[in-house]
């Protein structure tokens, strides 16, 4: 494998490479990738906790898995132990398409087992390698996962007693996410199975699975050459149109498209069902789909296919290896076209690319572009905690506050009509969605309140007299501090405070009319608001915009 393969920029958790499969690398064990993962909350109404594991790369590091023990330790009380043997194990084991490369297990721990509040959970596996055919009797354990230099902390979860805030009145998911189908030399996912049972758990209603253009342009069981009979997009196209869980899962596809300076960005589709080219920064030659699309001409194919499109994280920026080796560029003004569907904002958590996607989005709201902001992890997998390759050959890096779920999109509407990918898409496609870690925001008419208006749908301005925002928190995510009201006007280059509202302590819940005489005749609204979670982090919630006068 040589440099017009691979270089490694941006790896996750998987170990294995290496350049022509011998350079050095202190990341490198002749075992499989072993991955515990937990979900970072369970909400009241499910009564078991699922433990996932995944080991990756058992074609070529097979093993036989003797035990798992688990402890579970939560503040004033004495650990618990459970041990589940190999039989137990084994019946646990999900049947998903790529289980010859990939075994994937949930455990589902009993709610009895543990109280409300904080759990702190530690996986331990032992196993036995085969070699050549043969059990070796020696037994390997793994606590938690076996990523050279990573932690090893224990999973947190909060065990919660009440939904997410808002959870009556709109859906929450996350639009951006990989499964195992995003597979390639320096990546790899979980099944669709696994991602529907851990968000279920957590409280989402749907969970999107872009996975990467390039990836689902190879071989099944080779991920360096690409197909031109596109098997593996059809194994995932199956996948999901067979599944059946208990979350809506969204078919979708993260496509390398060509922007306006002829640099690679990355666009989303939601709601597709023929494949859409995208091979550029794939890390591999492109021998059956040498011809790339421009944004404009894959937002139209997506739309022609009933889907929904959104610039995927357009504030990270592109470093410098990115850019000479990829041909990765960034997000501008340029880009964003008539017929695109949103913005995915965040990516992760609120650090300087969220600030740079929220201004983006601004930007395209005062020339008079209604887009919808949205929120999605990027996670392959992360449920508790994000992993990825730090340092190339040397070092795991690890993200607390990185993992699915984190910050979500929330989309409006009564959460009971969530029944299909439709219903997402329609949601986004009007504009209907806020983003948030934690409080629920919105603008209704005061004598609906539990109705928002933030949609594309315009609101006449005959009827702004009853206009209010309102913003709800739990004990769990914390107090609300202070919610703005925002308003701008189209080709006004200047946004204006029009409502600030500092909280008392201990507020949890706000409701607020929204002053008509600052309003002009054509105009938008959108609102933030922000406050503190019980462990002293930013909450924050940002609507996207209602518009009036249009």
């Amino acid at each position: 494998m040589g440099l017009d393969l691979l270089l490694p920029i941006a790896l996750y958790a998987e170990t294995h490479f290496r350049f022509w499969g011998c350079s050095p690398s202190l990341l490198f064990r002749k075992e499989p990738e072993v991955i515990f993962d937990l979900p970072r909350r369970l909400v009241p109404r499910y009564n078991h906790l699922p433990l996932a594991l995944i080991l990756n790369d058992i074609r070529r590091y097979p093993v036989q898995i003797e035990s798992i023990q688990i402890t579970l330790s939560q503040n004033g009380e004495k650990p618990k132990i459970l041990t589940f043997d190999k039989d137990e194990i084994q019946k646990s084991l999900l049947d998903h398409p790529l289980k010859n490369q990939m075994s994937a297990y949930i455990l589902n721990i009993p709610r009895t087992e543990f109280a409300s509040g904080e759990l702190f959970v530690n996986a331990c596996l032992k196993y036995h390698r085969i070699k050549k055919g043969r059990v070796d009797k020696r037994i390997a354990t793994v606590l938690n996962d076996n990523l050279v230099t990573s932690t090893k902390l224990p999973f947190r979860c909060i065990i919660a007693d009440e939904e997410y805030p808002g959870y009556e009145q709109c859906g929450f998911g996350d639009v951006h996410s990989h499964s195992q189908f995003s597979r390639s030399h320096v990546e790899f996912g979980p099944p669709i199975e696994m991602i529907d049972k851990i968000c279920a758990v957590c409280g989402l209603n749907f969970a999107a699975v872009t996975d990467h253009s390039y990836d689902l342009a190879c071989l099944p069981d080779d991920y360096l050459h690409q197909d031109k009979d596109l098997g593996l997009w059809k194994m995932f196209q199956a996948e999901i149109s067979n599944f059946k869980g208990e979350i809506v899962i969204i078919p979708g596809e993260e496509i390398s498209v060509v922007n306006h300076r002829g640099d690679v960005v990355h666009l989303c589709g939601l709601g597709i069902s023929e494949y859409i080219p995208g091979t550029l920064d794939g890390a591999r030659k492109n021998v059956h789909f040498k011809k790339q699309l421009t944004i404009k001409e894959a937002v139209d194919e997506i739309n022609r296919q009933g889907g929904v499109s959104f610039a995927a994280h357009p504030g990270a920026p592109a470093g410098l290896l990115q850019r000479l080796f990829l041909g990765r560029g960034i997000w501008e003004e340029q880009d964003m076209i008539d017929g695109l569907g949103g913005i995915q904002a965040v990516n992760s958590d609120f650090f300087e690319s969220w600030k740079r996607g929220k201004n983006l989005w601004i930007t395209m709201l005062q020339k008079g572009y209604r887009l919808p902001i949205l929120a999605g992890s990027d996670a392959h997998g992360d449920f508790n905690r994000y992993r990825a390759v730090g340092k190339p050959f040397w070092q795991i890096y690890e993200g607390a506050e990185r993992y699915m779920g984190f910050v979500r999109t929330g989309v409006y509407g009564n959460p009971k009509d969530i029944k299909e990918s439709k219903d997402i898409i329609d949601g986004i496609k009007n504009g209907a969605a806020f983003l948030t870690n934690g409080p629920f925001v919105s603008i209704c008419d005061s004598r609906f309140p539990k109705e928002s208006l933030i949609s594309l749908k315009p609101i006449s301005a005959d009827n702004i007299n009853n206009l209010c925002v309102c913003a709800k928190s739990t004990k769990e995510f914390g107090t609300i501090n202070t919610v703005k009201v925002f308003m701008g006007i189209p080709g006004v280059n200047e946004e204006k405070i029009i409502l600030k509202h500092i909280s008392e302590p201990d507020t949890y819940d706000v409701n607020l009319p929204i002053p008509s005489e600052m309003l002009t005749e054509k105009c938008y609204l959108r609102i933030e608001a922000e406050g503190k979670t019980p462990r002293g982090l930013p909450a924050v919630a940002v609507s996207s915009a209602c518009f009036i006068g249009y």
